[in-house]
């Protein structure tokens, strides 16, 4: 319809002629939409209509300063035309609004950033910055970081002072853009989403380091000895062939993680082998470089894995718990990265723990990793755990295994003596 309505502006036909004193929202009036023809033709008498305007959300740069310039232009001819502001052809519509003088100037925010920096550290000015550029209408997002960014990265400056040259600039502008990333994070934006803002994929070596100064990450990377997992790994044929086949199952899935595919319930009855699968696993994990977390729900079971934590302490749980709780994980924290880094979960004891405390983790994780489609955020999980003997306070207990389990386990990997069935589930506990 816009092309038509282009086309329709630059026809020389009389009964076309209004079109070129019509703004684009106004056409349904004077015209009506011929559907097999897929053009617009000249109404014979009036009819009371109403044209509908897409609403589109100021992060979508080019559409909504596109959407600007046609709510206020009227007979453009062509997308080429309607960026044309006084002869002057800008390559983006983001630029031809302002000139156009359909937007505010950035004034006020350049007001607000110069007290600012009068008073306030780098830091506050950088959340400052972010909450300018996230919650008010920046024309010029790019201009507005250029003219404080040395107000914005004066204490890297300061950090990074020993270096020289090129060396300097790029250690303190990439700092400067992840502390202003990880603000915008908080917020529910980024960086990746403002495009005249430096990005921080023009640093990959430097993204890198950074991740490698999380000590979460730093711990589960360097602190495992090679030739230990390695001698692990080498006992692999000793699995017996449905142990084997479990561990080929989650690490394929740790490989390859395909939504439907990414939750597995290790079930068997004691001394069948589960605790050896799952060191097997661990160390096959660690040695394709990737990050496992190991938890259990109780101490002493927690000391049976390679690396075991309990899931309230990783997990950060609330000891207090019920059906809308949270775990206490901050997404500027390091534990949002390594988890966010992690490509497998592995929870001892699930059936131990409090349906509350399973459900916690879940929506944080589904939170975490942008996913709520998939238990876990999609994160490859492999839990495990007999329901309890629990004569008092059954319905604390079982109810993890009747309302938890059984509704989110996609697929059971058996280990032998188990005997189990796949479940497919939608959402963990449902009520």
């Amino acid at each position: 319809m816009l092309t038509r309505f282009f086309e329709l502006c630059a026809s020389e036909a009389p009964e076309n002629q209004v079109a070129k004193s019509a703004l684009y929202q106004d056409i349904p009036k004077l015209f009506r939409w011929d559907t097999k023809a897929k053009r617009w033709v000249r109404r014979k008498r009036y009819q009371a209509v109403l044209g509908l305007r897409i609403h589109v959300y100021p992060r979508d740069m080019q559409r909504f300063y596109m959407r600007v310039l046609l709510c206020h232009r009227k007979g453009p001819t062509s997308f080429e035309n309607l960026r044309t502001v006084d002869g002057v052809t800008y390559d983006s519509y983001r630029k031809g609004a302002p000139h156009a003088g359909y937007l505010e100037d950035d004034s006020e925010w350049v007001d607000c950033m110069t007290e600012a920096s009068q008073f306030r550290m780098p830091y506050q000015l950088r959340q400052l910055f972010a909450t300018i550029i996230v919650y008010s209408q920046v024309v010029e997002v790019g201009a507005l970081w250029e003219e404080f960014y040395d107000d914005l990265s004066l204490d890297f400056g300061y950090k990074y002072r020993s270096l020289e040259g090129n060396a300097k600039e790029e250690m303190v502008k990439f700092h400067t853009l992840k502390s202003l990333n990880d603000l915008l994070l908080a917020n529910g934006s980024a960086v990746a989403h403002f495009e005249y803002l430096p990005q921080l994929s023009e640093y990959p070596h430097l993204v890198l380091n950074s991740l490698l100064q999380n000590n979460l990450i730093r711990r589960e990377m360097e602190g495992y000895n090679h030739d230990v997992l390695q001698e692990t790994v080498d006992r692999e044929h000793l699995l017996n062939e449905e142990q084997r086949s479990v561990y080929s199952t989650i690490i394929n899935a740790v490989d390859n993680p395909t939504p439907g595919n990414t939750l597995f319930f290790i079930d068997g009855p004691g001394g069948t082998g589960k605790s050896t699968l799952l060191k097997h696993i661990l160390a096959k994990v660690r040695l394709l470089e990737n990050i496992p977390l190991e938890v259990a729900s109780s101490g002493i079971a927690s000391l049976l894995l390679m690396g075991g934590r309990t899931a309230h302490s990783t997990f950060k749980i609330p000891l207090k718990l019920n059906d809308t709780s949270t775990c206490s994980i901050y997404k500027q924290s390091h534990l949002k990265g390594l988890i966010q880094k992690a490509s497998l979960v592995i929870w001892d004891e699930v059936p131990m723990t409090h349906r509350h405390a399973f459900e916690a983790v879940d929506q944080s994780l589904r939170d975490l990793m942008d996913n709520d489609e998939e238990p876990f955020g999609g994160k490859v999980c492999a839990i495990r755990g007999l329901p309890p003997d629990s004569s008092g306070g059954r319905e604390r207990y079982t109810s993890t295994n009747d309302r938890c389990l059984s509704q989110v386990v996609h697929a059971v990997a058996k280990v032998p003596a188990a005997s189990s069935e796949g479940k497919h589930a939608g959402d963990v506990c449902s009520k």
